[in-house]
């Protein structure tokens, strides 16, 4: 079967059952911070039963979902790889979070195994040149990976030296820190472990784009504050540069004030911001979703092919996120009755 016969059969094959499509991933395989409590939305029975306790390298598998590794990392977090037959799905968790996923068939893999990430990616439709990214958070390297492959150079930083082994020898991630360093970092980027704001405020380097996405159960919000935002406007990016930020949360109704007050917080430090939902805003208006928010000093669009594989993909494949996410637009929701001089709370 020939490349392009590959691609087309794996998209039919990820949109004929929508239990193992990516919007199922997207919402159903999220973990949501709700007062403290993380809480799993998993319609997987194997995969619920696998995640509701901290991963235990000797525990049985139940036919479908099998531990690879686990570790506990210096920050006391248990770490783990798990393998979903069922779902098609190699998945990366923190505690009781996933944090990333791949899917298992080689043809696959350059799907995105959850909306959230294929949103992400498409900032590679932006009308600037990137070619330096900076990365806050690893989680299974989805989008360092895809954005490397792209020939795009991306530095990462991650807190968490268990992610970082894990994304290497599980998901096919290059962290340029062992061989050759100084021609892998060349090619793909370097890697730092370290407090994502510690990094920010403790050096500086300008940057095309930079990409905020350290969700772990619960948003970042020493990571989302109006200093962190003007720190990475004014030292980090180029006049051009964008960021680019994903979390977890409602875009809509009275549990959106999180929400709100982040997208607010990057219209105060950023001339030009706009927010996206990983699925359209008018479905599951009461479930919480990926939401990306993209800012910058200079107004920008996405210029998504329309032929090709863009002509016609497969419902749910990431090339079909990609295709309609400008039509998730959740800024109007997130901005109302708020003015853009109104400092955040």
């Amino acid at each position: 079967m020939r490349r392009r016969e590959k691609k087309d059969h794996a998209k039919a094959a990820l949109s004929a059952d929508r239990s193992s499509s990516i919007a199922v991933n997207s919402f159903v395989t999220r973990c949501v911070a709700t007062g403290g409590l993380v809480v799993f939305a998993v319609a997987s029975a194997g995969l619920s039963l696998a995640l509701l306790g901290r991963p235990d390298l000797d525990a049985p598998s139940d036919g479908h979902v099998r531990l690879l590794e686990a570790k506990t990392d210096l920050n006391g977090h248990v770490v783990a790889t798990l393998q979903n037959q069922e779902l098609g799905l190699k998945i990366l968790t923190l505690d009781r979070c996933i944090i990333g996923a791949q899917y298992l068939q080689e043809e696959f893999q350059d799907q995105a195994a959850f909306t959230g990430f294929a949103l992400q990616e498409a900032v590679v439709f932006v009308n600037r040149s990137l070619r330096r990214v900076l990365q806050l958070g690893l989680g299974a390297a989805s989008v360092p990976n895809f954005l490397r492959s792209r020939r795009i150079q991306v530095d990462v930083v991650e807190v968490s030296e268990t992610v970082i082994d894990m994304a290497e020898k599980h998901f096919g991630f290059s962290s340029c820190r062992r061989g050759n360093t100084k021609a892998c970092q060349q090619r793909f980027g370097r890697t730092v472990q370290g407090d994502g704001r510690e990094f920010l405020f403790g050096r500086d380097r300008r940057y095309d784009l930079v990409i905020s996405d350290v969700f772990v159960g619960s948003n970042p919000g020493h990571l989302h504050s109006l200093e962190v935002f003007q720190r990475i406007q004014q030292q980090w990016l180029w006049p051009s540069g964008v960021l680019m930020v994903n979390f977890v949360g409602f875009h809509s109704g009275h549990r959106s004030h999180i929400s709100r007050k982040l997208a607010r917080t990057l219209r105060h430090v950023f001339a030009t911001t706009r927010c996206f939902r990983d699925e359209d805003p008018a479905e599951h208006l009461d479930a919480a979703a990926n939401l990306v928010c993209l800012a910058s000093d200079q107004a920008f669009h996405f210029n998504v092919p329309t032929t090709g594989d863009f002509s016609n993909p497969a419902p749910f494949s990431s090339v079909w996120v990609m295709k309609h996410f400008q039509q998730w637009q959740a800024t109007p929701a997130l901005c109302a009755h708020e003015r853009i001089d109104e400092p955040p709370s």
